[in-house]
């Protein structure tokens, strides 16, 4: 890390000094307690050692003479919801009846609203006093006294380091997602301590990804922003108050969004531009890590919830914004297509028979027709939009009156698909489970899921076979291009804690491996594929890699691909490359 020094304040990297000068033990603490989430705890409740030794790091932890604490201690703790907080329920049914509350058999909610109230009421006796010291401040201070001698000593991370090391986790383990969906840190130690191996690989680090503090303060500011949308997209849609509280959060960030734009549509000077597909692909991939990517993501979160409040229009404004550009976000087009079409041929279509209504439903049908064949233009769009793009263009044809002679033809259209082949399996359904997924009756009249059923009607028929969803096609893909997987390119490979890379499945992923990957392609259709999957399976068996499923046996694997035809193999290949 001391190549991207200049990514912290020197009060910062004092702090990151003052951290490792700290014994292992107050290390180890600390750790643990900033993987949890960010709340108030007992140190009772940290069951990570002897209590002694736990008591002892807390007050290393919180007595910082150079920098600030690393923990907060029940010092700190200035608000009377913070300390109810740290309360059980039987403990704040005990308070709540010293305090005069009768109703004790509520709910947790209740009686901490009941406890906070009576904080706010003057008692009778103190009323009388002639010492006028009854104030809101002392009783909660009093309040919150009261509460910690049931809790006994708390800590809790103090924000400002804490956002420190949120920064040095981003930074380190070039982690694009917030801290709350990542593992990385689980992951490395368990690493160090041996529970778990990663791939063996070259580490390619980029030390100029970040280019300032501010820069990574600001994509860090952005990405929290937009975590928070994605969690209040988890809300039903009937929840009108949670998406609209969204879609202002994207106003928020509308005018920045709009200022990007500006800024892409300039043009570009010779030396800014870029030459060479992989090139290219790697200043792509690096874009994942500026606030432009950020407000991106923000921008398509905002549409989601304008289409959540049923505000159409803004939704249309919004895509129309995001498909102006193509320097963030190229995989999600063919959605964004996909939606703006949809919204021209049912949401801002007029409703009624009158014959304006009928004019200027026509006029919204060519407008979806010409945002359709805009779509197949786009060289970004993926196989699976473009089929249904084609169709919806088919549709808005039909209803157009468009005669077949006259209609839009595209070398990129995708109409139909090859239809697989049905195989049939009888079965009997067990009829008294309501719940859960179907259960069957199996072989010798054990229940069985439907999987197993099937698998059973095969093994009847002298068949082997596997249930494994998708694991099959992605172990495979990845056993015959472990060494293009892995390839040592800058900037994907950063640290040693990686089960893949960190382009794996963006868009750049292919298009920077390009030459490698055709090549193995015609390797694989000319039959040399079944050695080397043995090989990588026997080297790298056990080792934590996405996509992989090690309890797939090696020699099920091989017999699977020597029984394919080359050339299936190869479409198995090319549908995971692409």
């Amino acid at each position: 890390m001391h190549t991207e020094s200049h990514l912290f304040s020197p009060y910062e990297q004092q702090t990151l000094v003052e951290f490792s000068n700290l014994d292992r033990h107050s290390r180890y603490l600390y750790t643990r307690i900033f993987m949890r989430k960010q709340a108030w705890l007992r140190t009772s409740s940290l069951n990570y050692g002897e209590q002694m030794v736990i008591d002892q790091s807390c007050k290393y932890l919180t007595t910082q003479p150079n920098t600030e604490p690393f923990l907060h201690s029940e010092t700190n703790i200035s608000s009377c919801e913070d300390a109810l907080s740290l309360l059980l329920l039987p403990e704040l049914k005990t308070l709540a009846k010293k305090k005069g509350i009768k109703q004790v058999s509520k709910p947790k909610e209740f009686l901490c609203a009941a406890l906070l109230k009576t904080i706010k009421q003057r008692t009778v006796t103190s009323f009388f006093q002639k010492n006028k010291g009854d104030s809101v401040q002392q009783r909660q201070d009093e309040f919150i006294k009261s509460v910690l001698q049931v809790t006994g000593p708390v800590v809790r991370l103090n924000p400002l380091v804490s956002e420190l090391f949120e920064r040095l986790h981003l930074v380190f383990f070039r982690s694009a997602t917030h801290l709350g969906d990542s593992n990385s840190i689980k992951s490395a130690v368990l690493s160090e301590i041996g529970q778990i191996r990663f791939p063996s690989y070259t580490v390619m680090r980029s030390p100029d990804l970040f280019a300032s503090r501010d820069a990574v303060v600001q994509y860090k500011q952005l990405v929290e922003v937009g975590y928070e949308m994605e969690v209040l997209l988890t809300s039903l849609v009937k929840e009108t108050e949670q998406h609209m509280k969204g879609w202002e959060m994207f106003v928020e960030h509308q005018s920045e969004w709009h200022m990007l734009l500006e800024t892409l549509r300039r043009p570009k000077s010779p030396a800014q531009k870029v030459g060479g597909i992989e090139q290219m692909s790697r200043v792509y991939w690096r874009r994942h890590f500026t606030a432009g990517w950020a407000l991106a993501r923000i921008a398509e979160r905002g549409a989601r919830f304008a289409a959540n409040t049923k505000q159409f229009a803004r939704e249309r404004d919004v895509l129309e914004s995001l498909l102006s550009q193509d320097a963030f976000r190229l995989g999600k087009r063919g959605e964004w297509h996909e939606r703006l079409i949809l919204l021209h041929t049912t949401h801002l279509r007029p409703k009624g028979t009158s014959v304006e209504a009928r004019a200027q439903t026509a006029e919204a049908l060519e407008r979806a027709k010409r945002a359709c064949v805009r779509a197949l233009d786009d060289v970004h769009v993926n196989r699976i939009s473009l089929h249904a793009i084609s169709r919806q263009l088919r549709t808005i044809e039909t209803k157009l009156g468009v005669s077949p002679d006259e209609r839009v033809e595209h070398p990129r259209m995708c109409v139909e698909w090859q239809m697989p082949l049905e195989r049939v399996v009888f079965g009997m359904r067990v009829r008294n489970i309501r719940r859960g997924p179907s259960v069957w009756d199996g072989s010798d009249g054990i229940p069985c899921s439907v999987e197993q059923l099937a698998l059973w009607r095969y093994r009847e028929l002298g068949y082997t076979g596997i249930h494994s969803e998708n694991t099959l096609v992605t172990t495979l893909f990845v056993l015959l291009f472990w060494d293009i997987v892995f390839c040592p390119l800058p900037g994907v490979l950063d640290t040693e804690y990686q089960s893949q890379p960190l382009d794996m499945g963006s868009e750049s992923f292919y298009f920077s491996r390009r030459a490698m990957i055709e090549q193995r392609l015609a390797e694989i259709s000319d039959g040399h594929f079944v050695q080397s999957i043995g090989d990588v399976y026997e080297k790298q068996h056990g080792v934590e890699c996405v996509g992989v499923s090690w309890d797939l046996p090696c020699d099920q694997l091989q017999t699977i691909a020597s029984v394919s035809l080359k050339n299936g193999i190869c479409c198995v290949a090319k549908c995971s490359v692409y």
